[in-house]
């Protein structure tokens, strides 16, 4: 064996080493205690509430999503729950890193070669491990739309919408990156994702009496309506409103909804003008994924500090290619790396500091997005990073 092919299959091994070993801990951790650290037993809850038909939703925190994915979670209910709690993740885990592997093999970044897929993992894994081990959802969301996206690539158009449809009814406002879809595709897009959404609320219909069922919805609707977090900091979403708080700029509710419009018509536009310059697709899907999660974690209406593990797929692509990219410089490549690191800190503070929150503290992470928005503003734009290039050869997994 010459070195040159020994290397790569080290990097392999180390990068599906690292995986496996902290999934395998996060694993045993739960089957030894299920309730430490833990947001299933809210899911295994609501799928036992679904079962016999209780109220799902209350004025408190507790169960957010819709009724449609208590149906869901019905079944991991009947287990004990140690066992539903590991075979959640491990679901978690498949769609979230099956998903990053289509997306790599369908080569929609030009510049990434086969050889980077073990670094690619490698940077995901911390912005993503603390999902895994609270059993947060975000990781299947992420996936979802990146099977979404690789599908609409392939014209797979009705697996694409039942990807969409998915996350939306686990968080509505991951229809954002459908919405983009369908303004790039609305011949063939708009009305598989429409009629999908449909079925899908009828299906709820199905599993339960209807009556039920429609309570549901609409206690559902009425809670996420009401469902104010900015005026408690302890749960205020960490986004770009808490930039500006920080900067004693505070923002009443309406200005907040006109900031999250402006956002979403700047993505809009973007993917609009990329139509009319002929850009290729792949430029284009790059473009819904990067400026799409950057508006659902600055102007979506939750965002967490968990949640900034959907940015983690983009931010790995942009940062390994940047550095593939001859046409790049020491400013693209410092930009993107900065922005890896700052959300890596803001992680860090978050895990394993006691800290007090605070505007500085909770706009770490929207910091961090802000930077690798503008820079994927730059990259998207610069037609330079664009050129196609042959595949740079190399082994993956």
């Amino acid at each position: 064996m010459t070195h040159s092919s020994f290397t790569p299959r080290l990097h392999n091994a180390i990068a599906i080493g690292l995986w496996t070993t902290f999934l395998l801990a996060i694993c045993i951790r739960v089957g030894l205690s299920s309730h430490s650290h833990d947001v299933f037993g809210t899911y295994a809850e609501a799928g036992r509430k679904w079962t016999d038909s209780q109220p799902l939703y209350s004025y408190t925190r507790g169960f957010v999503y819709s009724p449609l994915v208590a149906a869901f979670f019905a079944p991991f209910s009947w287990l004990p729950g140690s066992l539903g709690s590991v075979l959640w993740r491990l679901l978690n885990a498949a769609i979230f890193v099956g998903a990053i592997f289509w997306w790599l093999e369908a080569q929609i970044n030009n510049h990434l070669p086969k050889s980077s897929t073990w670094l690619i993992f490698i940077l995901i894994l911390p912005l993503s491990l603390g999902n895994f081990n609270n059993g947060q959802v975000n990781p299947m969301i992420i996936g979802l739309l990146m099977v979404a996206l690789v599908a609409a690539h392939e014209e797979r158009w009705t697996l694409s919408a039942i990807a969409v449809g998915l996350s939306a009814y686990l968080k509505i406002y991951p229809l954002s990156i459908g919405l983009l879809l369908v303004l790039l595709y609305p011949r063939y897009f708009g009305w598989r994702l429409a009629l999908t959404l449909l079925l899908m609320a009828a299906a709820s219909f199905i599993l339960q009496r209807p009556e039920y069922v429609l309570e549901q919805y609409q206690r559902w609707f009425s809670t996420r309506a009401v469902d104010d977090r900015r005026m408690n900091m302890d749960i205020s979403p960490r986004d770009f409103a808490m930039i500006l708080r920080l900067l004693h700029i505070n923002l009443n509710a309406h200005a907040v909804l006109l900031l999250q419009l402006l956002a979403a018509a700047g993505a809009a536009a973007a993917c609009v003008v990329g139509r009319i310059r002929r850009w290729s697709e792949r430029r284009l899907l790059t473009c819904v994924l990067t400026l799409g999660t950057c508006w659902m974690l600055l102007f979506g209406p939750a965002t967490e500090d968990a949640t900034y593990c959907m940015i983690a797929p983009a931010l790995a692509f942009a940062l390994v290619e940047a550095f593939h990219q001859k046409s790049s410089g020491w400013m693209m490549r410092t930009l993107v790396c900065t922005s890896f690191a700052i959300l890596l800190l803001g992680l860090i503070l978050n895990a394993f500091f006691g800290l007090k929150k605070t505007p500085l503290l909770m706009s770490v992470q929207p910091f961090g997005t802000l930077l690798f928005a503008g820079y994927s503003v730059l990259w998207l734009f610069h037609s330079s990073f664009w050129q196609r290039v042959p595949e740079i050869s190399g082994s993956s997994f």
